[in-house]
């Protein structure tokens, strides 16, 4: 069965572990823990992992994510279902939209993308 053909609530008890290593691998600039569900494409592209890091570097809010969050809505589009929450940061002052992004592969749940608004 396809992830966009699950109810939220199977979903989020997929996506939620997955996002919570996020968040702690992002806190601890932990690149194994944050592209632990990654696509082989993403994990084993070096501008990736590049990318990541200098956003580690720049900015303070992607390094001190509160590990608390409430999920807003799961968007479901081609295959790939997308949880979308509000961000806190435990060191900056402020609000981002997340989104997270997961897609059947293969028999696996991969993360497909995450983004901080």
């Amino acid at each position: 069965m396809k992830v966009t053909e699950k109810t939220d609530e199977d979903i989020f008890s997929t996506a939620k572990p997955m996002i919570d290593d996020v968040i702690k691998g992002s806190n601890a600039k932990d690149w194994a823990l944050f592209s632990k569900y990654q696509t082989d494409e993403e994990l084993y592209d070096p501008d990736n992992r590049k990318n990541v890091e200098a956003q580690w570097q720049k900015s303070e809010f992607l390094t001190s994510l509160d590990l608390e969050w409430q999920l807003l809505t799961i968007l479901r589009r081609g295959g790939v279902a997308t949880l979308v929450w509000k961000q806190t940061s435990t060191q900056v002052e402020g609000e981002a939209l997340a989104c997270y992004s997961i897609q059947q592969i293969g028999e696996e749940v991969k993360e497909v993308g995450f983004r901080l608004l």
